[in-house]
């Protein structure tokens, strides 16, 4: 790929060559580039999804939109974490969608995923992530249907709109009636609620990755916040989100769950981080659910 890179002239670009098209591995041979996808850069000179636009990605989205675990894993993959899964190298195409083996399956086999390490080879456990760029384009072109799907009278760019304005009245009453109408659709299981909540919302941030950086579980004062929005322009509105389920055996009522994110919020000094970097416009805001029923404190 050198020689290619060096022969076309599109040497300063080549890192972002890498990071857009490489990342695919044959065996032991890593430092595989996508060559339809080099070939339409070469030709166009412009970093774009070559690839992931040449066929129509339906089944994949399909199999996605079947489990609420596997849109975990995705949200995971989108921050470029390697996550452990269990692969069934033989892929049946019947009933995929019923077996996460063949899900992962179908998605390493067809380019979309990539091992970078085998914890048990017996058992068909690895490890995978994301091989590059244009295959998280795909994804989070997929995020954005899976809400876009499900937002009947409120557009998802007039909700981040709201936000990142501070029309807080306005998102809170379109975030509640859009949460209603996921959550109806979705079947939510109690022991993993607050991280569908938490990978819901993220998913509704990516439309926000050209203006802000959307930080999620990173250390700031003396605890890990769920998600942090930091503005790329200096002069923007910061955000600062809590998640919480209602804990029967602490809390009576969603009121109680949402004065406890607050208490941690404040206890926990989650702000810190954004204040070193010199940001004073920080919004928080908390979300507290119990089943399907959700509340929005902004404070």
């Amino acid at each position: 790929m050198k020689k290619v890179i060096k022969d076309y002239n599109v040497e300063e670009n080549e890192e972002n060559i890498k990071k857009w098209y490489d990342g695919y591995v044959i065996g032991n041979t890593d430092g595989i580039y996508n060559p339809w996808s080099i070939l339409n850069y070469l030709k166009n000179r412009d970093l774009m999804p070559y690839w992931v636009n040449t066929s129509s990605n339906d089944l994949i989205k399909l199999v996605l939109k079947k489990s609420n675990t596997i849109k975990e894993q995705i949200e995971r993959l989108l921050k470029d974490e390697k996550i452990e899964v269990t692969i069934n190298l033989e892929t049946v195409i019947k009933g995929i969608e019923q077996n996460e083996g063949n899900i992962w399956g179908l998605m390493l086999g067809t380019g979309y995923l990539k091992v970078v390490e085998t914890v048990d080879i017996s058992e068909g456990i690895y490890k995978v992530m994301l091989p590059n760029e244009e295959i998280k384009f795909l994804f989070r072109s997929i995020v954005k249907d899976w809400f876009r799907d499900k937002v009947t009278g409120n557009d998802l760019n007039s909700i981040m709109k709201d936000l990142i304005t501070l029309k807080l009245k306005e998102f809170r009453k379109k975030f509640e009636i859009l949460a209603m109408q996921m959550f109806s659709y979705l079947d939510v299981g109690e022991n993993t609620a607050e991280n569908f909540y938490h990978a819901f919302v993220l998913g509704m941030l990516v439309s926000l990755k050209d203006s802000y950086y959307v930080n999620s579980n990173r250390e700031s004062g003396m605890g890990r916040y769920d998600i942090m929005l930091e503005p790329k322009d200096k002069n923007g509105n910061s955000f600062i989100m809590e998640f919480k389920v209602l804990e029967d055996m602490e809390e009576t009522t969603i009121e109680e769950t949402i004065e406890n994110a607050k208490k941690q919020i404040e206890e926990k000094q989650y702000e810190t981080e954004l204040r070193e970097r010199g940001f004073n416009n920080i919004t928080k805001i908390v979300f507290a659910f119990k089943g399907k029923n959700v509340k929005m404190e902004v404070y």
